[in-house]
């Protein structure tokens, strides 16, 4: 079994901010599988399912994304999982906007919501699909451009980015990790 865990704000003034970017990949692989995400558990809302013939959990932490590794570590606890079986799916300002980068394992890049994970797993080896959302080209605040929702043109262009998601999970889920950073790392930007 693996753990999909994608990184938000709970809330629907936070549904579309770049922030999200994890919980809607999560709302797509759901859609997609057919699995309901509706149990609230470990400070989480969660999805029990299968993609293929393997089972896995999908899960949108509601602690607030700096908050993260209280409910991450619930879960991996509870379910006695080992960190390779994770996968974090969130948003990354230092990747351009239409790229997808999967990640074995690593420091958190100055990412609050990894950081809170890596804090509370006491381990960074977990992997990480990363969905760029790009950097303000006014040079706006970090903090300020994350919790923005995504502009039009954004918008437009992300359910295909959702997509790219999608075949990074089912990759690293049939396959291996090791085979979604071949496949997915090496496409052009949406």
């Amino acid at each position: 079994m693996k753990i999909i865990v994608g990184l938000g704000n709970p809330g629907i003034k936070f549904k579309k901010n770049r922030h999200n970017a994890g919980f809607m990949a999560i709302d797509k692989v759901a859609k997609e599988t057919g699995i309901n995400i509706k149990t609230r558990k470990f400070d989480s809302v969660i999805g029990r399912g299968f993609i293929g013939k393997d089972e896995v959990i999908l899960a949108k932490p509601q602690t607030f994304v700096n908050l993260s590794g209280q409910a991450v570590s619930k879960l991996v606890n509870f379910y006695k999982m080992d960190l390779e079986d994770l996968v974090v799916v969130h948003d990354d300002a230092d990747i351009e906007f239409g790229r997808i980068k999967v990640k074995k394992n690593g420091k958190s890049g100055g990412h609050n919501g990894i950081e809170s994970i890596i804090d509370a797993l006491g381990n960074e080896n977990f992997s990480r699909i990363r969905i760029g959302i790009g950097r303000s080209i006014h040079y706006e605040d970090l903090k300020k451009y994350v919790l923005k929702n995504f502009d039009k043109l954004e918008m437009s262009k992300f359910d295909e980015i959702l997509s790219r998601v999608l075949d990074a999970v089912i990759i690293t889920i049939r396959d291996s990790i090791d085979k979604a950073m071949c496949t997915i790392n090496t496409l052009a930007i949406v």
